[in-house]
């Protein structure tokens, strides 16, 4: 009978801690969460730092367009005055036709002004005419 209690003994002997099933402590929440939420704030920053570069440049770039638009406009400008220039320096006919817009002519011609009546016009009028 001694063995036999002693197998008993044994038999009911304590389990080392590793080999014991524990009971089950509900996490209040998943393991996963934490990296989860870190890479998603990671993910939404890069996302808003990214769209105000893309913002930046996109207004940059028209921007950049409408000063190449008027440069452009400049140029031209600038080449159809230059050319102006040297028509009137250098093309009688052009000279002429600037000086006549003013008012000035030769002294050969008469030149009358918008507005202003001479001997001929005021002769048609009155239906007189004038030696």
């Amino acid at each position: 009978m001694a063995r036999v209690a002693s197998k008993r003994h044994r038999a009911r002997a304590v389990k080392p801690l590793r080999w014991r099933k524990e009971p089950r402590v509900k996490k209040l929440m998943p393991s996963w969460l934490p990296y989860v939420t870190a890479i998603s704030l990671i993910l939404m920053l890069c996302l808003t730092i990214n769209y105000r570069a893309y913002s930046e440049l996109v207004k940059e770039t028209r921007e950049f367009e409408q000063l190449n638009q008027k440069i452009q406009k400049a140029t031209s400008e600038n080449l159809s005055m230059q050319e102006e220039i040297h028509y009137l320096k250098t093309d009688p006919k052009t000279i002429e036709r600037e000086a006549r817009r003013y008012g000035l002519a030769p002294k050969k011609e008469k030149v009358s002004r918008a507005g202003e009546t001479d001997n001929a016009e005021k002769s048609v009028k009155t239906g007189k005419t004038n030696p």
